[in-house]
């Protein structure tokens, strides 16, 4: 019964995504990450293939991480300005079940074009810059892997003041301070030489306690 309602409630939350046009949002990272990579890679005459990988998975990186922020944000903060009525009507489902249809589409899609742009900068690389070696020294398949849990801890954030505020526009300024705060802390470590996997797995572990306080919260909301 929950597992149909979940199911019930990630196709409405598709339909409702497609029907507000917010869905056009998701071809930014896909198109935009990609060709503005190209076109940094030529202009600046990025001479390595590292480089141009690190640039390239910014840039994408980064507008995924906008369009994931805006999404959730306008997902949840949206619904819960206008559910007074849940006082005096019971729900059809768990409340759960609910949250996570709509967390699943914005979370789902952003990290799936991300991971689409990704491989999209990954050839581009290779055909713009064939040039291998230079200073900088990154696993690209760990920094795309490190983005993904990054957009997870962002989207949990943006989850959790969601729920706090109920208002969108403040919960997407809370997850782009957080977005500010994550990337500078990881450029400092980048620079420092100490980036190691720890980062996204501590990430990883905080975006766990956010989703089930804002799970739980929400569930007591009204109640």
């Amino acid at each position: 019964m929950t597992s149909t309602a979940l199911l019930a409630n990630i196709r409405w939350e598709v339909i409702r995504l497609i029907r507000s046009r917010r869905v056009f949002l998701l071809s930014i990272p896909l198109v935009a990450g990609p060709a503005g990579s190209a076109i940094a890679f030529l202009y600046f005459h990025v001479q390595y293939e590292a480089t141009a990988m690190l640039l390239g998975l910014i840039v994408t990186g980064g507008l995924s991480t906008l369009v994931m922020l805006d999404l959730t944000a306008l997902t949840v903060g949206e619904e819960l300005s206008r559910r007074a009525h849940f006082t005096f009507f019971t729900l059809p489902q768990e409340r759960w079940a609910m949250l996570a249809g709509r967390i699943v589409v914005a979370l789902g899609a952003s990290i799936a074009v991300f991971a689409l742009g990704a491989g999209l900068v990954s050839v581009l690389a290779s055909a713009l810059v064939p040039a291998t070696g230079g200073t900088i020294t990154i696993n690209s398949a760990h920094m795309v892997e490190g983005i993904a849990v990054m957009l997870v801890f962002l989207g949990a954030v943006t989850l959790t003041a969601s729920i706090i505020t109920r208002s969108a526009s403040e919960a997407l300024v809370a997850g782009i301070l957080s977005a500010v705060v994550t990337v500078a802390v990881a450029g400092y470590f980048l620079l420092q030489g100490t980036l190691t996997m720890l980062f996204p797995a501590v990430l990883g572990a905080a975006a766990v306690a956010a989703f089930v306080w804002s799970f739980v919260s929400y569930s007591a909301l009204e109640s």
